[in-house]
């Protein structure tokens, strides 16, 4: 478990600069922790009901998954109004941005690429 605090700080107190990428439920932002791990960290947006579900659906399976293709949890803090969780940061962005965002581009994946990215998530699933 990781504090509200720890979190923050390793985040530049959540700055827009570290902001990865925004979803649904939260915001990704990059971090850097007192040792040196460079993490991802989802802030949740609001404490619905719904993304309370969500927040421990998803820390349940990825505690218990181990896969070369899903992205490994390194934790969470759960505090009375904040729900975040702490990923291994993934260097190269998202799979969403290299099929329509900043590398779409630069980065030509053909149809052969695709169909191994979405059989390996498949696997990963």
């Amino acid at each position: 478990m990781f504090t509200y605090r720890e979190l923050h700080t390793a985040t530049n107190g959540f700055s827009d600069d570290n902001k990865l990428g925004e979803g649904g439920f939260g915001s990704v932002y990059w971090g850097k922790t007192s040792d040196g791990l460079q993490i991802a960290v989802k802030k949740l947006k609001a404490m619905t009901s719904k993304a309370e579900m969500e927040f421990a659906v998803e820390v349940e399976v990825l505690g218990r998954v181990r896969h070369k293709n899903l992205l490994g949890l390194r934790g969470y803090c759960v505090g009375t109004d904040q729900r975040l969780i702490v990923y291994d940061y993934m260097p190269n962005l998202s799979l969403l941005s290299h099929l329509h965002g900043h590398f779409a581009g630069d980065v030509q994946l053909d149809w052969k690429k695709r169909m191994k990215i979405a059989i390996g998530s498949a696997e990963g699933i």
